[in-house]
């Protein structure tokens, strides 16, 4: 996607416009996935005084906290592609395990491994 003359700045409208494509293929599709796809529809936005990568581990760490189902996670994570890696959830997991607890954990872990 970059190379070493495309600026920061460019870069990062790549991956804005590549949300904004995904975002508007999920919200294509019928009922939980519109509705979840609309209630994103602002967040890169809204929290624009994080980076993208920032943004991404925090909504992980909250994912794992209040128990996103699978569909959820699977949205996410294809959203995230290429901005976190496998070794980055695992970090972000592991720290957040103490606060919410071992189930939550477990439930974040069995629900990225599964098939």
């Amino acid at each position: 996607m970059s190379d070493e003359t495309t600026s920061p700045e460019d870069i990062e409208a790549e991956e804005r416009a590549e949300i904004e494509e995904i975002r508007a293929r999920i919200a294509d599709l019928p009922n939980a996935l519109a509705v979840a796809a609309k209630l994103n529809g602002n967040v890169v936005q809204d929290a624009a005084a994080l980076d993208l990568r920032t943004l991404h581990l925090v909504r992980v760490a909250a994912m794992a906290a209040v128990g996103m189902p699978k569909l959820g996670w699977e949205v996410n994570l294809e959203l995230m592609d290429d901005e976190v890696s496998a070794d980055e959830l695992d970090a972000v997991l592991v720290a957040i395990a103490p606060i919410i607890g071992t189930a939550r954990y477990l439930e974040a872990v069995a629900t990225l491994v599964a098939d």
